[in-house]
């Protein structure tokens, strides 16, 4: 079993020249450095320094181990010691790129005359669809990232390539793979319509197709997919706004059989097959074989354990303090405007409620349907909705660092007010942005310190 033997903090360390050097423990010596003038903060880090005199350039041997996935795990171990352990995690493109095609339709919308296009746009061989082009870029980023401020000699991946249909059914035969459910359907609702034999997955009743629609059980944005297992058919009655709010189809969520997830297979199968592209020299390991170590030296399951194992981490390796949590934030938000919802006293229970809450529920304008209308609840008007629009681009940034001079104590950026002349805390409290002093820049990348792990 692992030894409960104190943890070791390190400071990352490079050379003149920006070639990475072993890290040091000696933090008292760190601090000298910096004081004297001997070394600075590399970039906008607050845990690597370079030197700015001549230094000796002697390393030893380092391995990265990577335990891929959603959540990336990254270790780097040598000399049976631990220098650095993190956790990377982006979250699901979605939302940012149906953000992206409204504010760029929008732009084309307002210009008077656009240039025909013509149908001769072809993709690349090697394209991929954004979400996962993202996910793969920053996978890539993260992993060489390290090799700026550490002397990594070796490159051990866990990357196992899956068989989605086998995953499906493990008796699969070689014939089947070719004819999956929805063969000999054109499109996925025909294939919906002849499975549920054209019946609402509400009220059990059939309609025509023309008033059916096809529901996603978990949303788009939420990670859903379009495989036939996350889609039931609804009629035009059941597919409303209500029944989003009031929980009815998130019911009907949790009362369907629960699917398999193919996005994480489908993200490993295109990095085992890309991750040449960008490395020359790696070792493939597999995940069986990390359980196996993990349970041998008595180490809890998790992505950081995982790639410490991966890297030749035991249980007489000694750990290090150097945990980080990083998660990838957008750099720039496209939307100018944001819209802030009415409030109204509901008739029913008395309570506030927005104006989308108490919607008509109507979807359609060119024909009426027999919709829950729950304006008819709206009592009394307590907010009225307004439009906020941003004028400015501001520098400081939520989750930045900064000094405040009044208080002398160090604090993290919220958000700006007024028209950028008030910084507001996560603390709740406000100050003035001539008073304060900027620390630490987020730029995309949230990192914080693991505390207890």
């Amino acid at each position: 079993m692992m030894s409960e033997i104190k943890k070791v903090d390190y400071i990352y360390v490079v050379d003149s020249n920006g070639t990475p050097l072993m890290p040091t423990s000696r933090l008292g010596m760190v601090r000298r450095w910096l004081k004297t003038g001997q070394a600075k903060w590399f970039g906008n880090s607050r845990n690597t320094i370079q030197f700015v005199r001549p230094v000796t350039t002697n390393t030893q041997e380092l391995t990265l181990g990577v335990d891929a996935g959603f959540h990336l795990g990254l270790s780097v171990v040598g000399n049976n010691r631990e220098y650095y352990v993190s956790e990377s995690l982006r979250k699901s493109e979605k939302d940012r790129i149906t953000s992206r095609r409204e504010s760029r339709r929008t732009r084309r919308n307002c210009l008077r005359y656009r240039k025909a296009r013509f149908d001769n746009r072809r993709r690349k061989d090697s394209w991929l669809a954004p979400s996962i082009q993202y996910r793969l870029d920053f996978t890539i980023k993260e992993i060489k990232r390290l090799y700026m401020f550490l002397p990594i000699t070796n490159l051990v991946f866990e990357v196992t390539p899956f068989d989605n249909q086998k995953l499906l059914n493990p008796d699969i035969q070689d014939w089947q793979y070719q004819k999956g459910k929805m063969y000999g359907f054109k499109t996925i609702k025909d294939y919906l319509l002849a499975r549920d034999n054209y019946r609402d997955a509400l009220d059990g009743k059939q309609y025509p197709a023309s008033q059916l629609r096809v529901h996603h059980l978990v949303q788009r944005k939420d990670g859903g997919s379009n495989q036939p297992d996350n889609l039931v058919l609804l009629s035009d009655i059941n597919h409303n706004q209500a029944n989003h709010n009031n929980g009815i189809l998130a019911k009907l969520r949790e009362n369907r059989q629960k699917t398999l997830d193919y996005r994480g297979a489908y993200f490993m199968n295109i990095l085992a097959t890309r991750l040449s592209n960008y490395f020359d020299n790696y070792t493939i390991t597999q995940g069986y074989l990390t359980a196996n170590l993990r349970q041998k030296y008595e180490i809890e399951k998790s992505h950081l354990n995982d790639a410490f194992v991966i890297a030749g981490g035991t249980d007489t390796t000694l750990r290090t303090n150097n945990v980080y949590s990083r998660q990838k934030l957008r750099n720039n938000n496209r939307v100018l405007q944001k819209f802030y919802d009415a409030k109204y006293i509901d008739s029913r229970d008395g309570k506030k409620k927005t104006g989308k809450e108490l919607s008509s529920g109507r979807t359609r304008r060119s024909r009426e349907l027999n919709y829950t209308n729950l304006r008819q609840f709206r009592k009394e008007k307590v907010k009225k909705g307004r439009v906020s629009i941003r004028r400015g681009h501001y520098q400081l940034r939520p989750h930045d660092v900064v000094l405040n001079t009044r208080t002398n104590r160090i604090e993290t950026v919220k958000g700006v007010q007024n028209s950028g002349t008030v910084i507001k805390f996560q603390t709740g409290k406000t100050c003035s942005i001539k008073s304060v002093v900027s620390l630490y820049h987020v730029n995309g990348i949230l990192e914080k310190k693991m505390e207890n792990i």
